[in-house]
């Protein structure tokens, strides 16, 4: 960093430290992920709600878009093809390549599309 300027200003430049029970961060951790935030999210979006506050900054984390585990599977299925078509790639087969390409696409595209919509 350059001593002349300024330092950056970052988004969340305040960091708090807090003791918790084990319990209680487990509790914590299992609400963030049902939410599908970061524990640390979920916390700003707590107090945020607690103090009536609005706050765009605090807020931007927001939620991740939750994929339901029948498309999780099929994604497993996918990168699990992606990986068997090294071999026939690297054999130069072309058309067996181009296959399971055409596989992959028909699972990736329709989820791509729809993430964030739903669930």
């Amino acid at each position: 960093m350059d001593p002349g300027k300024a330092p950056p200003i970052r988004p969340l430049p305040s960091v708090l430290g807090v003791k918790l029970s084990h319990d209680l961060r487990a509790r914590i951790a299992g609400a963030a992920r049902t939410d599908g935030v970061t524990d640390s999210a979920w916390l700003r979006l707590r107090a945020l709600d607690a103090l009536g506050m609005e706050s765009a900054v605090d807020a931007a984390s927001g939620r991740r878009p939750r994929i339901p585990p029948a498309e999780l599977e099929a994604l497993a299925g996918v990168v699990r093809e992606i990986g068997a078509l090294h071999g026939p790639a690297s054999l130069g087969k072309a058309a067996e390549v181009l296959e399971g390409l055409d596989r992959v696409r028909a699972v990736l595209i329709p989820i791509c599309v729809n993430l964030g919509r739903g669930a």
